[in-house]
C-alpha cells in the first residue's frame, strides 16, 4: 500500500487526501476477481489470501458504517474539497 499510495501522491495535484480504509476494501474486492499476477500481487498487498478479500472487505465497511461519527468525518472531507 506505501509504494501505491507514494505512487498515486506523486501524481496528484492541489488538496489530497488518501484513505487505507477507502483504497482497501476497493483493492480486497479487485484481488477476488483477480487472477494470476495481479491477484498474487493483490494479496501480497492486502496481507491475506485473495479468497478472502471480499469478505474481509465486506465487515471492515460494515464495522467503519457502524462507528459513530464516520459520516461526519466524511462529510467535512468531502465539504472542504468541494466547497
Amino acid at each position: 500500500m506505501n509504494g501505491l499510495t507514494a505512487r498515486w501522491a506523486g501524481v496528484s495535484q492541489g488538496g489530497t487526501v488518501f484513505s487505507a480504509a477507502a483504497a482497501w476494501p476497493l483493492l480486497a474486492h479487485l484481488a477476488d476477481g483477480a487472477g494470476g499476477p495481479a491477484r498474487a500481487e493483490l494479496s501480497e498487498a492486502l496481507g491475506l489470501p485473495a479468497g478472502q478479500a471480499a469478505g474481509a472487505a465486506r465487515d471492515l465497511l460494515t464495522t467503519l458504517g457502524a462507528l459513530r461519527g464516520v459520516d461526519t468525518a466524511l462529510g467535512c472531507g468531502r465539504r472542504a474539497r468541494w466547497s
